[in-house]
């Protein structure tokens, strides 16, 4: 069945948006009594018939619900906003593909980019999830600063950076070992850390952690560490099942 993701989705109209409702018609041309999917970014999943068109929507009859948990362990991560907003978008759109479940846009001392467009990531974010079939959107946090960053709650709290070797242990074995039902990684923008934000994150609890032995742009940095988290948890989940 075809996919389609709509947040405003409501069972009890059972009318979908008018974006999808058009790529349905339009690009899929689907046609009455034909079966969907359609997730509301929460968790809820229906399959339904469609019935016919409704001033410009789809209207459709529901034949099943059924509700889909958020996987665990649960990743965020907060990561300094890039000179460039294409390759900050491009770490989100795949993340999210990847199964993260926070983006945290930052700020700190060594970002050259003060703001980023939420409106225009909240849509990447979307698309990408209906491509990935995912029925949990990612949350997109607000612009934060670290002080607030490194407030937010967390079970384990983890800090990437290139400065000194010592005290860095490898993600892989941090992940590996863990037991931590929502972790946060912080990765830094062009640049790295700062010396006082380091020592800030120290201050905060965090676990200071090594990408590999390759400087990685940010972008690839996040979107490292996203794949890494998605392969650990998929061994999880084949060691239990």
């Amino acid at each position: 069945m075809h996919f389609f993701l709509d947040p405003d989705f409501a069972p009890n109209t059972a009318l979908l948006t008018a974006s999808e409702s058009r790529h349905a018609h339009t690009v899929l041309r689907l046609s009455p009594e034909e079966h969907i999917l359609v997730g509301d970014g929460r968790g809820a999943l229906y399959t339904c018939r469609i019935l016919g068109e409704q001033k410009g929507a789809l209207l459709l009859e529901i034949l099943e619900q059924r509700l889909e948990a958020e996987a665990l362990p649960k990743l965020s991560i907060a990561m300094g906003i890039t000179k460039q907003a294409a390759r900050f978008e491009w770490f989100a759109e795949k993340a999210c593909e990847l199964g993260i479940s926070g983006i945290i846009p930052m700020l700190s001392t060594h970002c050259e980019r003060k703001h980023f467009n939420d409106k225009r990531l909240q849509k990447i974010l979307l698309s990408a999830s209906k491509q990935s079939r995912r029925a949990h959107l990612p949350t997109l946090h607000p612009l934060m600063d670290m002080d607030e960053v490194l407030r937010l709650e967390a079970d384990a709290k983890y800090i990437a950076h290139c400065h000194s070797e010592r005290n860095r242990i490898p993600l892989a074995r941090v992940l590996l070992q863990s037991k931590a039902a929502h972790q946060l990684i912080l990765i830094g923008p062009e640049g790295d850390f700062s010396v006082k934000e380091l020592e800030k994150a120290r201050a905060a609890a965090c676990t200071e952690i090594s990408l590999g032995d390759l400087r990685l742009r940010t972008e690839t940095a996040g979107v490292y560490a996203a794949a890494l988290a998605s392969a650990f948890a998929k061994m999880d989940e084949t060691k239990q099942s």
